[in-house]
């Protein structure tokens, strides 16, 4: 292993704080727009150019980094290199994002960032031959999850429209002649003796965050219940949760059972199978986006399935139709499954490459029997 540098976060990168844009100010075009947060809409005009790497300023998302691969905008949130100083962009964008930058923050009422206050921050650093080797173990994980993605979304996209074509010519009824919703429960959070248990537990936001339509519960993403939980509602895997207060209209499907929270409605496969079941929750969120309602937050409710209808799918065609969509649902969730293994084999080699305490060629052997 060649000798690694101490030194400061200045001698690694030039920052500068990013530029204003607001939404009604941005024209329609190809350009992405980076927050704090990471991508967040597109513009027709850029002002930095890539390779780049941007990190969160403001707000929760503060120290985030994201990796930019496109000319982009980067927005006042965040901070974006403009010099990286002969140093590889893909490692300045894994080393910023593994400085805890908590200890810097220096807003009053949100977090703040000041990239005056970081720039003598101790790293360590190794020559630029070395970067471009951990980048490249690194890069070869992030090639391959987002590939996996790619072929779900694919997939996802072709289930679609597969049941849209299977639908198009049959009759339909109210939602709630045809399926039963299930209004979600949250235990006390104050009751210590409902949490950190066995029984995984799904909220709006693990809803938001699932990839095609796909919730693959694992420990590491999202939260757990005791079973001595009452208002834990299980539901059995293959059941569909829709999103019912304040972000309304998302659906995705469980993998394993789980409970979910007040805020989703969830559907439970029986006469209509589960992969039918999915897109015909899916198709009427749609429809109902248009009902919900609420001063504060956006909600649907059991009157509003009332007034939803969907496709009345004749008993012949639910079963053809379900060993159609069925392949392409396993195939969404298996490769979601390894990208799971993936991301965390990542996270565990990471902190460990960007230390120098991990060989390269043995990070390499190790991500070899992964891809």
């Amino acid at each position: 292993m060649s000798e690694w540098t101490r030194t400061t976060l200045d001698q690694l990168v030039k920052l500068r704080r990013g530029h204003d844009l607001p939404t009604t100010s941005r024209n329609p075009g190809n350009v992405p727009v980076v927050g704090a947060a990471g991508p967040s809409g597109f513009h027709d005009t850029a002002i930095a150019k890539a390779p780049g790497v941007v990190v969160g300023r403001a707000g929760a998302s503060m120290g985030h980094a994201t990796y930019c691969a496109e000319d982009f905008w980067p927005l006042n949130t965040s901070l974006y290199v403009t010099d990286f100083m002969g140093n590889d962009p893909r490692f300045v964008y894994h080393l910023l994002g593994e400085i805890d930058f908590s200890g810097y923050n220096s807003g009053a009422a949100q977090p703040m960032l000041n990239r005056n206050y970081i720039t003598q921050i101790r790293i360590s650093l190794p020559e630029p031959d070395e970067q471009r080797a951990i980048a490249a173990v690194l890069g070869a994980l992030d090639d391959k999850i987002a590939v996996n993605e790619r072929i779900a979304s694919t997939a996802d996209q072709l289930a679609d429209a597969v049941f849209d074509r299977a639908v198009r010519s049959v009759g339909s009824r109210p939602m709630v002649e045809i399926v039963e919703p299930v209004l979600g429960g949250t235990p006390d959070r104050k009751v210590e003796e409902f949490w950190d248990g066995d029984l995984p537990w799904a909220s709006v936001k693990d809803v938001a965050n699932s990839v095609a339509g796909t919730l693959v519960v694992t420990e590491e993403c999202i939260t757990t219940l005791g079973e001595q939980s009452s208002r834990a509602k299980r539901m059995p895997a293959g059941a569909v949760i829709l999103t019912a207060r304040g972000t309304v209209g998302l659906v995705a499907r469980l993998t394993i059972s789980a409970a979910f929270n007040q805020s989703c409605y969830a559907f439970v496969p029986g006469e209509i199978p589960p992969a039918v079941l999915f897109h015909l929750i899916r198709l009427a969120s749609t429809r109902m986006l248009g009902l919900a309602h609420g001063t504060v937050f956006s909600t649907v409710n059991m009157k509003t399935f009332q007034h939803v209808e969907v496709p009345d799918i004749p008993r012949g065609l639910l079963h053809s139709l379900e060993a159609e969509l069925s392949p392409l649902h396993g195939l969404i969730e298996a490769n979601l499954k390894e990208s799971l293994t993936l991301s965390a084999l990542r996270d565990t080699l990471l902190p460990q490459l960007m230390a120098g305490r991990l060989r390269v060629k043995d990070a390499e052997k190790i991500v070899e029997d992964h891809v």
